[in-house]
C-alpha cells in the first residue's frame, strides 16, 4: 500500500500532549483518517466509513470500546495479527490499526458493492453459472485460508460482500472475528462459534471441529444462492442434529430445482456430508466438474423469480428479528461510554439518514424495502434507537493495550495534524421527534413473516427418482 503513516517523534508537541492525557503512542495515526458515517452496530462497538488522507482510499474503521470487551482483548488481538497475515485478493484487506485509552481501531478495505443477498436481488437476471463463480471465489478464500491453518468458522451470505457496485466486481470474505490459527492442520477446536443455519454439526454437537467445519457452511451457502432458502427446517440444535445426521437430509424441492443441474445438487450433497471426514476439501470442490466445465453451459435459465421469493420471506424474519438485536445493542454499547471518553461522537450510533444503520458480524442486513420514512418497521426501528442521555455511570478503563502488534507502516517523522472527528449531528436527537409504530402494521408483518416461512416449508417435494447420484 503506497503512503507512510505520519507519526510524531518522541519530543513533538503532539506526542508529549498524548502522553499527559493518557493516550498510547500508536493514537497519533489517528490524524491520518477522517471519519464518516456510520455503517454498523457490533457488540463491541461501531464501524463507520473512513478516508485514509493521504492515499485518498475510503475505508472501513471498526471502533471497538475496550470497555465493552470485558476481559476479551485477546480477541481483538487475535484478529488484528490474522488480518494482517491475510493477502488474498478474495479476503477483506487490512489496512491499519492504532488506539486510545478508550478505543481499538481497525481500518480495513472499504466494500462498497453490498452484501451478497442484496446484490443478488438487485440484479435483472441470476443464473446458475453465475451462482457458480460466487461459490469459485469465496472457495479460493477457502483454499487460501486452509492452506495457512485458519478457519473462518462463519461463512455465510453476509459475511460474503462485493468490492464495487460494478457488475463485475469480485467478492471478498469478511468478518473474522472468530477466525483461528490452528496450530497443527488437524487440530480440533472446541468452543462452539458460528451462525445457526450454517455452523457445522458438529460444531453444534461440540465434538471438535476443523476446517471441514467452512466446507459445511458452503455446502449451506451453495444450496442457498441456488434456490432461496436454507436446506435445513429445524429452529434448534436438537432436531437440526436429528435432520442431518443422515447423509439424505437435503431435499431439492422440485418447484425451485427443477432449472438448475444435477450435479450442483451433487456439489451440494458433498459439502454437505455429516462426517467431516467424508467433506472434500477447498481444493477437491474448486475442481469439482460443476465448477470446472458444467456450470458455464447454464447461463439462460433466470433463478431470480424463485430466489426472491425465498430471500425476502428470509428477509421478513430477519428484520423483526433485527428490532430486538438492534435496539439491546445499542442500549449496552451507551452503558459503555464514560464520560472522559476521547471523543464520545465516534461512537455513532446513527446513520445520517438513519437508513445505513445495521447489525454488523452478518446478524443483520439493513432493512429491505424500508427506505422510506413511512415504513412502520422503519419508524419503530428510530424511535427505539433514539435513546435517552448517555449511561455515563464507572469509569473502569480497559489495562489492554495492541503495542504489541506492529503496524503495516513504515514510521517518519512528517507530522499530521488534520481533524479527524465530525461534529455531533443533531439528527440523531431529532429522531425522538418523528414517527409513532402502528401496532397493527407490526403484528400484521410477523403475521407475513409467519405465512411466507410456511408456504417455503410445504413446497412440492422433487421425486425421489431424482435425486442426484441414484
Amino acid at each position: 500500500m503506497s503512503g507512510e503513516v505520519a507519526v510524531e517523534p518522541p519530543g513533538t508537541f503532539k506526542n508529549i500532549f498524548n502522553k499527559l492525557s493518557g493516550q498510547p503512542e500508536s493514537y497519533c495515526r489517528k490524524s491520518r483518517y477522517t471519519f464518516g458515517r456510520t455503517l454498523g452496530v457490533g457488540a463491541f462497538g461501531t464501524v463507520r466509513c473512513g478516508k485514509d488522507t493521504i492515499t485518498g482510499e475510503e475505508v472501513a474503521i471498526k471502533i471497538i470500546l475496550k470497555k465493552s470487551l470485558k476481559g476479551k482483548e485477546q480477541m481483538v488481538i487475535d484478529e488484528l495479527r490474522m488480518l494482517q497475515e491475510l493477502h488474498h485478493p478474495h479476503i477483506v484487506g487490512f489496512r491499519d490499526w492504532f488506539e486510545s485509552k478508550d478505543k481499538f481501531y481497525i481500518v480495513t478495505q472499504l466494500a462498497t458493492g453490498g452484501e451478497m443477498f442484496d446484490r443478488i436481488i438487485q440484479q435483472g437476471k441470476f443464473t446458475e453459472h453465475d451462482a457458480s463463480l460466487v461459490i469459485v471465489q469465496i472457495l479460493e478464500a477457502l483454499e487460501y485460508l486452509h492452506d495457512q491453518d485458519i478457519v473462518h468458522r462463519d461463512i455465510k451470505p453476509e459475511n460474503v460482500l462485493y468490492l464495487t457496485p460494478d457488475d463485475d466486481s469480485e467478492i471478498v470474505l469478511a468478518d473474522f472475528g472468530i477466525a483461528k490459527k490452528l496450530h497443527s492442520p488437524d487440530e480440533k477446536l472446541t468452543h462452539a462459534a458460528g451462525s445457526p443455519g450454517y455452523a457445522a454439526p458438529e460444531v453444534i454437537m461440540g465434538l471438535g471441529h476443523g476446517k471441514p467445519c467452512d466446507i459445511w457452511s458452503l455446502g449451506v451457502v451453495a444450496y442457498t444462492v441456488l434456490c432461496g432458502y436454507s436446506p435445513f427446517r429445524s429452529e434448534n440444535a436438537t432436531d437440526f442434529i436429528a435432520e442431518v445426521k443422515h447423509n439424505n437430509a437435503v431435499i431439492f424441492h422440485a418447484d425451485y430445482w427443477k432449472d438448475v443441474s444435477k450435479d450442483a445438487r451433487r456439489f451440494i450433497i458433498k459439502a454437505l456430508q455429516f462426517n467431516p471426514d467424508e467433506r472434500p476439501t477447498a481444493t477437491e470442490l474448486l475442481n469439482d466438474p460443476w465448477l470446472v466445465s458444467i456450470a458455464k453451459d447454464h447461463k439462460e435459465k433466470d433463478l431470480l423469480p424463485n430466489l426472491k421469493q425465498g430471500f425476502n420471506a428470509r428477509a421478513k424474519f430477519r428484520q423483526v428479528i433485527e428490532v430486538v438485536k438492534l435496539n439491546n445493542r445499542i442500549k449496552k454499547l451507551k452503558e459503555y461510554q464514560t464520560e472522559d471518553d476521547d471523543d464520545p461522537n465516534e461512537i455513532n450510533l446513527f446513520g445520517e439518514d438513519g437508513k445505513e444503520m445495521k447489525l454488523l458480524s452478518g446478524e443483520s442486513s439493513t432493512l429491505e424495502g424500508s427506505t422510506a420514512s413511512s415504513s412502520p418497521l422503519y419508524s419503530w426501528l428510530r424511535l427505539q434507537s433514539a435513546l435517552r442521555s448517555l449511561d455515563t455511570s464507572g469509569n473502569t478503563q480497559s489495562q489492554a493495550s495492541l503495542s504489541e502488534i506492529k503496524s503495516p507502516y513504515k514510521l517518519d517523522h512528517a507530522a499530521s495534524s488534520l481533524e479527524v472527528s465530525k461534529k455531533p449531528s443533531d439528527k440523531a436527537n431529532k429522531t425522538k421527534e418523528k414517527s409513532k409504530l402502528s401496532a397493527n402494521a407490526f403484528v400484521q408483518l410477523v403475521h407475513t413473516a409467519s405465512e411466507n416461512q410456511e408456504r417455503v416449508r410445504t413446497y412440492k417435494e422433487h421425486d425421489p427418482a431424482d435425486d442426484p447420484g441414484k
